[in-house]
């Protein structure tokens, strides 16, 4: 540790103390799943259609299982029971002749070879570097910890101003393998997705709620945690086309009747 904090922080742990910022550990949300590990969608008035073939387990699905806020060691535990669970879905869905292997059509590449030649292309562009760290310093700044209404609003059209510059990165080396500097700019594509999702999102949400702390919603007798169940008891769907939100509800049923549905309660901890 102390090698560590001299290398990338330049300070002696004996001498003086190490530096210390919050930062994410964790993303509660994903991509919407039940718990067949199957993707779904609104669609004809059912919040959670599945799509056909289309199947997530893992940190980068949403199964709904963790509330607005993860218990410690339940991602593992999130990992081993739904992505069994998906694997004998598609199983299932193979052999009861459900799913059935189909022509990819001439386009499905497109989009993904595009945002390898804009890379090549690209002459006279942003570093990957400065756009990254103006992304990080946007988040930690207006969707921290804790949240302000003002810095939450500032923050949409910061984070929105920042992707637009993304779309301008350029890299030196053009190299087709083993490229650090192309990956590190195909991720920080993804990473701004995220980003804006997470802050139109909670910019849009009036409350608190686990881990979504505003000031503006304090702990109060009716409004435990600053939760709003009334009004705000629902899922956030954001949609990248449009930079739009919609909503659905959120399932408190258990499978069975012979287990009691888990009512929603005060983090006391």
């Amino acid at each position: 540790i102390r090698e560590i904090a001299i290398q990338f922080a330049g300070v002696d742990p004996i001498k003086a103390p190490i530096p210390v910022v919050p930062t994410c550990h964790y993303q509660m949300g994903g991509i919407p799943t039940n718990y067949k590990g199957q993707v779904v969608v609104p669609k004809d008035g059912n919040p959670n259609s599945p799509v056909a073939g289309f199947y997530a387990a893992g940190e980068c699905a949403c199964a709904s299982v963790h509330g607005a806020n993860r218990l410690g060691t339940n991602s593992l535990l999130d990992l081993l029971v739904f992505g069994k669970s998906a694997g004998e879905t598609v199983v299932e869905d193979f052999q009861s002749g459900q799913l059935k292997l189909k022509p990819l059509p001439a386009d499905a590449a497109d989009v993904s070879l595009a945002r390898l030649a804009r890379l090549d292309g690209q002459t006279n562009g942003e570093s990957v570097f400065d756009v990254g760290l103006e992304m990080r310093r946007t988040m930690q700044k207006h969707a921290g910890v804790f949240r302000f209404d003002n810095l939450l609003k500032e923050g949409v059209q910061k984070i929105g101003e920042v992707a637009e510059r993304a779309k301008r990165t350029q890299i030196a080396d053009k190299s087709k393998v083993w490229n650090v500097a192309r990956m590190e700019a195909l991720e920080l594509d993804n990473l701004i997705e995220v980003a804006r999702a997470t802050m139109v999102s909670a910019e849009a949400r009036k409350e608190s709620r686990g881990a979504h702390v505003r000031d503006d919603a304090p702990d109060t007798a009716e409004n435990p945690n600053g939760r709003d169940d009334a009004n705000w008891l629902k899922h956030t769907l954001w949609y990248s086309e449009g930079n739009r939100l919609d909503y659905k509800p959120v399932n408190l049923k258990p499978l069975s009747d012979d287990v009691e549905p888990i009512a929603l309660a005060k983090r006391t901890y």
